[in-house]
């Protein structure tokens, strides 16, 4: 075979392969509108959404194939360990580059959810910024794919104690509990928020669905966490997603570092975060990141999106 034949046999395999991928992408729309049409056709009969627009996106975004392009590796072992910590990390960054779909029922019931929050009106306001609860609730919450992150973590970490920085109104923890719905009895998730009124929205929301399985706590980090820590014998996965600075990052990391398992998982989320409506200067969150990360018991590290840290955690 000549090297034109080759070239073309290359040419031709390639366009096929694509083909094929593009099909399936196809059909994968197609079911997944079939399945959303008939979930919406169903709840509309019984209840009225608000807004069935967001609620078909957010599931859609729970259910729909995803590939997260860039997941970085930032900091390898020196002296790789064949652990089962590891292997379980690998896998995990194995399974979020092609990011596994929520369960259906837990997707319906957290759009529900997120349905109900977008029709509060009521007022609210921070520092430099004042709006309402939809409008906060809408910049602020975690959706489709960082929810899928974390359930994802939850899952291929096998986490059975979880511990939640910044519960806002209570979106991740959703995502965290339906995950730990499989880990049995004894999973718990302790979740910590510092305002209101995303607190008793929040709270309210998570413990009349899971009950004892989540513990809701109020404060600002640098107050309450390390009470919460003395009650905790140990945390098998961190998501932090309060403060947002360096200072923040590094405190909070080091207040919860002595209770964190061996071959623990931390997931710190805007580790590029600099928004001036809400921060009163450089917060220097990558800084912190970075401080972290440098930590003698960070075995790996890597980056998600460019936006998300997420350690594995040695003894």
């Amino acid at each position: 075979m000549n090297i034109k034949s080759s070239l073309i046999k290359r040419i031709v395999t390639g366009v096929r392969r694509a083909t094929k991928i593009a099909d399936r992408a196809a059909q994968n729309r197609h079911d997944l509108d079939i399945v959303v049409s008939q979930s919406l056709q169903k709840l509309t009969s019984s209840k009225d959404l608000l807004f069935p627009l967001a609620f078909v996106e957010l599931l859609g975004d729970c259910l729909k194939e995803t590939t997260l392009k860039e997941i970085q590796n930032i900091k390898t072992e020196l002296d790789p360990k064949d652990d089962v910590s590891s292997k379980r990390f690998s896998s995990l960054i194995d399974a979020l580059r092609h990011l596994p779909p929520v369960e259906f029922s837990s997707a319906k019931e957290i759009a529900l959810i997120a349905d109900s929050y977008r029709g509060d009106l009521e007022p609210t306001e921070l520092d430099h910024w004042a709006g309402d609860v939809r409008s906060h609730f809408e910049m602020s919450s975690s959706f489709g794919t960082k929810g899928r992150i974390l359930s994802t973590i939850v899952r291929f970490t096998q986490a059975r104690q979880c511990l939640e920085l910044g519960t806002a109104y209570g979106m991740s923890a959703l995502f965290i509990l339906e995950a730990l719905k499989t880990r049995g009895k004894d999973a718990h998730l302790t979740t910590l928020e510092g305002f209101e009124p995303q607190f008793s929205i929040s709270s309210k929301t998570l413990k009349t669905r899971y009950g004892n399985q989540v513990s809701c706590e109020f404060g600002l980090t640098q107050k309450a966490l390390p009470t919460i820590v003395k009650s905790l014998e140990r945390v098998d996965f961190l998501f932090h997603d309060a403060g947002h600075s360096r200072e923040h990052y590094v405190r909070d990391f080091h207040t919860v570092l002595p209770i964190l398992a061996p071959g623990a998982v931390v997931l710190i989320d805007d580790i590029r975060w600099d928004d001036p409506r809400f921060s009163g200067g450089n917060p220097g969150c990558y800084e912190g990141w970075v401080e972290i990360l440098n930590h003698p018991r960070v075995r790996r590290a890597v980056e998600i999106n460019g936006s998300m840290g997420l350690l594995l955690l040695s003894e």
